[in-house]
């Protein structure tokens, strides 16, 4: 695979990177969400992207990508998390905040899927 088709791949529907991932996983075991945590953790296991091989920097955690395969009904139950997350951070006077934000963008990310 040349760079050209890695980026075309890394950008298509249905894949998303370590750091969403990663940061999903954590909020999903921060809530007791077993089922969920597992199927992140077989996400990050199972799933890469193989990265080109003059790739800048392949051994690097933070700029791999991972192709997601879960049902519509787990994606909105993460999805949930991260709405409770972004409300719990709004302001006193529900404006936002860079942490309700912060949340936000996992929402949008996540969205993208149902």
């Amino acid at each position: 695979m040349d760079f050209e088709e890695y980026m075309i791949l890394i950008n298509s529907r249905g894949v998303l990177d370590y750091t969403t991932l990663n940061v999903t996983l954590f909020e999903v075991t921060a809530r007791k969400k077993e089922e969920l945590a597992k199927q992140i953790q077989r996400i990050l296991k199972n799933n890469k992207i193989e990265k080109p091989v003059l790739y800048s920097s392949p051994d690097e955690l933070i700029t791999d990508y991972f192709k997601v395969d879960l049902p519509p009904e787990d994606v909105k139950r993460i999805i949930h998390v991260f709405r409770g997350l972004e409300t719990s951070y709004m302001g006193p006077k529900g404006e936002t905040t860079p942490t309700a934000a912060f949340y936000a963008t996992f929402i949008d990310k996540w969205n993208k899927f149902i």
